[in-house]
């Protein structure tokens, strides 16, 4: 079985000394909503959660009823959510990486296995989206504007000499799941411009 946390330890990596991700464009299971609470707010725990169910069951290819070609079992991948400053909260984009044989039509065959009472359909979608070269590092607990995470990261963009592309947004790997508690490891993102230079050990996928 296909393991992204065995094969791609580097894009997850749950070492503090800040990293860099080239990621291209790549299949996500998607939804966006408003949160007041960060991730302890219901809106994003329920979204959260119904985009997780989509992912699982599409992960369970034929034998649950998804007629996914050429399919290969694998562990699914983590919810990751970009998170955008707001005047009354944040604003929250939830992503969940597919892997490159499964396709629209393999996400619309999910959903009709899915358990609607605690969603609509349209609040869920398939995308196709890239995150880009970012930043990254380990943050235990939730990320909040102090979290230690978000001062090493920019720090590094400042002395480094990078840009960062969107002051107003981070994004969250929830390496060990939601719901977050205090033990569990996320990692952080930040988007950036290296202005040229080369980025050490940077991952490309």
């Amino acid at each position: 079985m296909f393991n992204w946390e065995t094969f791609e330890p580097d894009e997850y990596s749950r070492n503090p000394e800040p990293s860099y991700v080239d990621l291209t464009t790549r299949s996500y299971v998607t939804a966006e909503g408003h949160a007041t609470k960060h991730t302890d707010d219901s809106n994003f725990l329920r979204l959260a959660g119904a985009a997780a169910e989509v992912a699982q069951t599409i992960s369970g290819g034929p034998d649950k009823g998804i007629p996914v070609e050429g399919f290969k079992a694998y562990r699914p991948y983590p919810v990751q959510a970009v998170w955008t400053k707001t005047s009354d909260g944040e604003d929250f984009k939830i992503w969940i990486k597919q892997p490159l044989f499964i396709n629209e039509k393999d996400f619309d065959a999910a959903l009709t296995r899915t358990d609607f009472s605690d969603f609509n359909l349209g609040e869920i979608k398939f995308e196709h989206l890239a995150e880009g070269i970012e930043i990254q590092t380990a943050n235990t607990g939730t990320v909040t504007p102090d979290s230690e995470a978000l001062k090493v990261l920019t720090d590094t963009i400042q002395k480094k000499g990078f840009k960062r592309l969107q002051d107003d947004q981070h994004r969250e790997v929830y390496i060990d799941g939601v719901p977050i508690d205090s033990g569990k490891l996320i990692l952080v993102r930040l988007a950036i411009d290296a202005n040229g230079q080369e980025l050490p050990g940077i991952v490309h996928n």
